[in-house]
């Protein structure tokens, strides 16, 4: 049987905001105010992936111990398009992005 990773506590649009700009100073090593739209984008994928990384490593240790069936193929038709977008629907930062 599958274990499932508990959905975390929905991040308010303040944590989010302040997340975001350490990523620009930590990660991108600029102000709010020297970001270009490169900087926040980075500092933005960067936020939403760490929301993304405990269901990411669960899933990936479901798939080593077998756990899981894989899809072998699917048609661009259905993919949900930008990956950043769909990143913020599936952390739940919608509203704070």
């Amino acid at each position: 049987m599958t274990k499932h990773v508990a959905p975390k506590a929905k991040t308010t649009a303040a944590a989010f905001a302040k997340e975001l700009q350490e990523n620009l100073k930590y990660t991108q090593g600029v102000t709010p105010e020297q970001a270009t739209t490169a900087d926040v984008y980075v500092a933005a994928a960067t936020a939403v992936r760490r929301h993304l990384m405990d269901s990411w490593m669960q899933t990936q240790h479901d798939m080593i111990n077998g756990n899981t069936k894989a899809v072998g193929y699917l048609s661009a038709e259905f993919l949900m398009g930008k990956q950043l977008e769909n990143a913020l629907l599936n952390a739940g930062l919608t509203d704070q992005f």
